[in-house]
């Protein structure tokens, strides 16, 4: 029964804060150069919610996206950084958590070692440039970045 319980959990909570950090990454530096976010997504698939231009998709647990108006004002430079938000935010989120919490939180230390271990996963997934069932990783996007 534990098992099933930090399963749900895991799945359901920490994947999907997890994407949002990501794609509060994306979303930060696209501000940060002057763009405009036209959506913002939890997860892939149907709209399962809606407010404004932010997003939950049924298969919320499995990524997000985060669509700009356009990125073609900006320099080779803000779009590396754009395409790296995301993981740039999972791994500071990882880092500062690995390092800064102790092991005197009891059960919850299960819950922060996941969150911290899919961050880690996350920031390795994005960063090997393939394409998925959802689209191009970020890492895929920043190598056809500089082959133009």
């Amino acid at each position: 029964m534990n098992f099933l319980v930090n399963f749900i959990i895991i799945g359901l909570f920490i994947f999907p804060f997890v994407a949002f950090i990501h794609e509060i990454g994306h979303a930060f530096f696209l501000k940060l150069f002057g763009g405009k976010i036209n959506g913002f997504s939890i997860g892939n698939g149907k709209i399962l919610w809606k407010k404004n231009n932010f997003n939950i998709r049924n298969a919320y647990f499995a990524g997000g996206r985060v669509v700009p108006n356009t990125i073609n004002g900006m320099s080779t430079t803000q779009k590396s950084f754009f395409f790296l938000g995301g993981v740039l935010f999972n791994l500071i989120s990882a880092l500062v958590l690995d390092v800064t919490t102790g092991y005197e939180l009891g059960v919850f230390r299960h819950y922060l070692d996941s969150f911290i271990f899919v961050s880690y996963l996350n920031v390795f997934i994005n960063l090997v440039p393939l394409t998925t069932i959802f689209g191009d990783t970020d890492g895929k996007k920043l190598v056809e970045l500089y082959k133009r």
